[in-house]
């Protein structure tokens, strides 16, 4: 359950920061719903730590949700044993699925009623079981077929925190041959690191056509919604804070602001420790 992006173990997970990350959110729900390159079934967002592509991914799953266009997450998570693996995740993106669809759920609790194992089975044979086969004969049911039915997309966020690197290329691939061989109508927005070994693995024949990439560089100006993220939070902190009184009104200076942005260096990560610094040291009276 913690690796859903509405999980009450993830409380209050990064999300973006108003008014920032507007273009590239405008991209990818453009990609979303089919407003731009709507060949590509996999989209692959990239960038180092800290770059925020986790609130990315957090952002899109809540904006989808509301949408009711969203069909299930899964976030990895190096440090939680139940989220750091590829064991558990086919049976957490089917059980999300069935509930979206309620007409895939009995035959995917037939699937389990026959065979109780089909859990530590591999990866491949509970993603033909659990989701494959159902989606397939709903689909060749004309299901997806009517404009009113969106649910396609499936986030997987953080998949370079899956511990083990056989894993990370095993569920690309078989994600990619289950939507070459089966045409699945379902769409994959994908986040992670650029390692190598995923780098390779989307560049292999294999994964061939299917994807684009989308990466979290200069391009996207990220100075300036580091700088928007600053400013706000400095003006909260200064409204809100209980010691608020005491704090100058020039503080922080432009000056100041723009040396945090500088020594950001493109990643989200440092101006939010930052912050988080400030408020503990006026907590503590320093």
């Amino acid at each position: 359950m913690g690796a859903m992006h509405d999980s009450s173990t993830r409380f209050d997970p990064p999300k973006c920061h108003p008014n920032t990350r507007v273009a590239v959110l405008e991209y990818l729900l453009g990609w979303i719903f089919g407003r731009n390159d709507p060949e590509a079934l996999i989209l692959w967002l990239y960038g180092p730590a800290g770059a925020g592509k986790s609130a990315i991914l957090q952002t899109i799953a809540e904006v989808c949700a509301e949408r009711k266009s969203i069909l299930a997450s899964f976030f990895f998570g190096r440090a939680d044993p139940k989220r750091n693996t590829a064991e558990r995740f086919i049976s957490t993106i089917a059980c999300q699925i069935a509930i979206a669809i309620p007409e895939i759920r009995p035959q995917v609790e037939v699937v389990i009623e026959r065979d109780p194992t089909i859990f530590d089975k591999s990866l491949t044979t509970q993603l033909q079981s659990l989701i494959i086969h159902p989606l397939r004969d709903l689909s060749a049911s004309g299901f997806f077929s009517n404009p009113d039915t969106s649910l396609r997309l499936v986030i997987i966020d953080g998949l370079d925190e899956c511990v083990d690197p056989k894993a990370q290329s095993m569920i690309l691939r078989a994600l990619a041959d289950a939507l070459r061989a089966h045409k699945l109508p379902l769409i994959f927005l994908i986040a992670s690191r650029p390692e190598q070994n995923i780098q390779l693995t989307f560049n292999s024949t294999s994964l061939a056509g299917l994807w684009k990439s989308l990466v979290l560089d200069d391009t996207y100006k990220p100075d300036d919604d580091i700088r928007t993220f600053l400013v706000d939070s400095f003006r909260e902190i200064k409204s809100t804070h209980p010691h608020h009184r005491h704090i100058p009104s020039d503080w922080p200076s432009a000056s100041n602001i723009e040396h945090l942005i500088e020594k950001s260096s493109g990643q989200f990560i440092y101006a939010s420790v930052v912050i988080k610094y400030e408020m503990s040291n006026l907590l503590s009276g320093h």
